[in-house]
C-alpha cells in the first residue's frame, strides 16, 4: 500500500491487510546493535526526517525518527518498525515476504538474525525469506531449510548475475523476477521445475486480467487494494 501510506510501516501493512490482500512484502536491514529493522534503503534520508546509514544507527536512534510525515502529515509519528513488531501486529496465518537487503560477502549476520525472529514468532509456515543475493539465500537454506526461499532479480541490472547461474545452488521455493524479465522461456523453465512465480513491479496498467494472463502465481503491487477489487469483480458470483 505504498501509494496510500508510507512504505514499510505498520500503518501501511494494516491498510493492506484490511484491503483483503493475501500477504505483504517488506524489506529488512540490520542496525548497529544487530536488530532487524524494516526499511528499504541503506540510508534513512528518503523515508524519514533523519539522515544517516541504517547500519550505523542503533534501533533506538532509528525509532526516534518520523517515518510518516514525508509521505503525508496525517502519518506524522509513524516509526520504522522492527520485524518483531510487524509479526506481532499481523495475524499469525498472514503471509509475510521478508526481503533481506544485503549484498557482498557478509550476509550471515542479517540472514541469521532474520531467521531467529521468524523462528521466535513461529512463522516458519507463513513467512517467505527472499533476496536478490544468492549467497544470502544459500546461507538461509543451510541455517534453516524449513523457511521458504524466494530468489529475486531485475532486468537490466548489470551487477546482478543471471539467475540461471544460481538457481541450482539456491534451490528456491519461489522465483521472483521483475515483470519485465518475464519470458516464455522463463515461464516454461519454471513450470518444468515446479517453481511458482512471484512477479514484482507490476503496477503498470493495474489490470488483474492482464496480470493473470501472464501465468504468474502472485504479484507485488504498490496498489494491491485496486487489484483485490478487480479480482473480486472477475470472480464468479457465489
Amino acid at each position: 500500500m505504498s501509494r496510500a501510506a508510507p512504505e514499510n510501516t505498520i500503518e501501511s501493512f494494516r491498510m493492506a491487510y484490511e484491503a483483503g490482500v493475501d500477504g505483504i512484502e517488506l524489506d529488512v536491514r540490520l542496525t548497529r546493535d544487530r536488530k532487524v529493522v524494516v526499511i528499504h534503503d541503506a540510508s534513512v534520508k528518503r523515508t524519514t526526517n533523519g539522515k544517516g546509514k541504517v547500519g550505523a544507527m542503533t534501533l533506538a536512534d532509528l525509532q526516534r525518527l518520523d517515518a510518516g510525515s514525508w509521505f503525508d502529515p496525517k502519518f506524522k509519528g509513524a516509526k520504522l518498525p522492527t520485524l518483531d513488531e510487524v509479526f506481532e501486529a499481523m495475524p499469525r496465518d498472514f503471509l509475510i515476504d521478508v526481503e533481506v537487503k544485503i549484498f557482498g560477502l557478509s550476509v550471515t549476520p542479517l540472514v541469521a538474525a532474520t531467521i531467529d525472529v521468524i523462528r521466535r514468532h513461529n512463522r516458519l509456515e507463513t513467512a517467505l525469506l527472499s533476496s536478490f543475493s544468492a549467497r544470502a539465500l544459500d546461507t538461509a537454506r543451510r541455517l534453516e531449510p524449513k523457511i521458504a526461499r524466494g530468489y529475486a532479480w531485475g532486468r537490466g541490472r548489470l551487477y546482478r548475475m543471471p539467475p540461471k547461474w544460481f538457481l541450482g545452488m539456491v534451490k528456491p521455493h519461489w522465483v521472483q523476477p521483475e515483470h519485465r524479465a518475464l519470458s516464455s522461456k522463463l515461464m516454461a523453465r519454471c513450470r518444468q521445475r515446479g517453481w511458482p512465480i512471484l512477479a514484482w513491479d507490476v503496477d503498470a496498467g493495474l489490470n488483474y486480467t492482464a496480470i493473470k494472463k501472464l501465468g504468474v502465481q502472485a504479484v507485488v503491487s504498490d496498489t494491491p487494494d485496486l487489484l483485490v477489487r478487480q479480482r473480486s469483480a472477475a470472480s464468479p458470483s457465489s
